[in-house]
């Protein structure tokens, strides 16, 4: 063999033996990616800075004007008002769930299936809270109580226990909705 084929040959075992280990260990922040994968990848990454911006929130407004921005999940259908956050473990402190009604109502609420205790705001058509519950308990395997409002109602929003408290949310508050408009 020529001396020119036995290098071609080393310089292509050394490639692959440095891809292999590449590839194996990540040794080196350096990737072999096909031209059209990296055009998926920016349009994935286009996608998500999408979504990022149709996140749902409502903000509430306290007497004097403050606001508080609370990230929603919307349930807006019998299926996720049903479904509601039961089986949820953790639920971020400024996070919660928007229940949506197609028109007023005064429906209980229950806490089957909740590992977190709740504050729960009852909002009329006009955006304004007519009520509120706070520290609602999950139920037990002999106690599952209805939580029923004062007045009628469009909208609910859960949020974690105390949270009213704590941001000094309270009953004449309104609430503005900041809905994702495939919603």
């Amino acid at each position: 063999m020529n001396n020119q084929l036995k290098l071609l040959i080393y310089l292509g075992m050394m490639a692959g033996i440095f891809l292999f280990l590449q590839d194996r260990f990540k040794l080196f922040d350096i990737a072999l990616v096909d031209k059209n994968a990296e055009e998926k990848t920016e349009q994935e990454v286009e996608e998500n800075e999408d979504e990022e911006e149709l996140v749902s929130y409502v903000e509430i407004y306290k007497k004097g004007g403050e606001s508080i921005k609370v990230n929603v999940e919307v349930a807006d259908d019998d299926v996720s008002r049903r479904m509601g956050l039961s089986n949820r473990k953790y639920l971020g402190d400024y996070d919660g769930m928007l229940f949506i009604f197609d028109e007023k109502v005064n429906s209980a609420f229950w806490m089957k299936d909740m590992y977190i205790p709740l504050d729960i705001l009852f909002v009329d058509t006009d955006g304004y809270i007519v009520d509120i519950k706070e520290a609602q308990e999950p139920c037990t395997a002999n106690y599952c109580p209805g939580i029923n409002s004062k007045s009628m109602f469009k909208y609910v929003l859960e949020v974690n226990a105390n949270f009213c408290q704590t941001n000094g949310v309270e009953v004449g508050n309104s609430l503005v909705l900041h809905l994702d408009s495939s919603i």
